[in-house]
């Protein structure tokens, strides 16, 4: 298995020839050169190539992005937006880094949601009906 900068095992690599037509889940950690046209699950880290295209959510522990996404991204821990990258959906993340470059169109939530608060902010809220269809 190859081993992203984060030091993860990544499970999974979808080729640059590759085109996907629906949605994705991965126990572990991904690698993206190609299309996903649908959204990707993932308990690891998600990371895109700079060609690369993904039409629909990302769910997952990690993110680092240097391709196109055109959804949602809900990112437990860190996101990483290289100066390739282009993201135009919303963004919730404890971590947030923005390469010099990269291009960023949506609302963006760093707020760490603590187990005991109540009710979750209009921005949570959204997003959950977003990735829950």
């Amino acid at each position: 298995m190859l081993k992203n900068k984060s030091h993860s095992k990544i499970s999974s690599i979808i080729g640059p020839d590759v085109i996907v037509g629906g949605d994705i889940k991965v126990s572990g950690s991904i690698l993206v050169y190609g299309t996903i046209n649908g959204s990707v699950i993932a308990t690891g880290s998600v990371r895109t190539a700079k060609d690369s295209l993904i039409k629909g959510d990302i769910v997952s522990r990690d993110a680092c992005i240097s391709g196109k996404v055109e959804g949602h991204m809900k990112i437990e821990n860190k996101t990483i937006l290289e100066s390739n990258a282009i993201l135009n959906g919303d963004l919730s993340s404890s971590i947030l880094v923005i390469d010099e470059g990269a291009s960023f169109q949506g609302l963006c939530n760093t707020a760490v949601r603590k187990n005991n608060d109540k009710e979750p902010n209009d921005f949570e809220s959204k997003m959950s009906q977003s990735l829950d269809g």
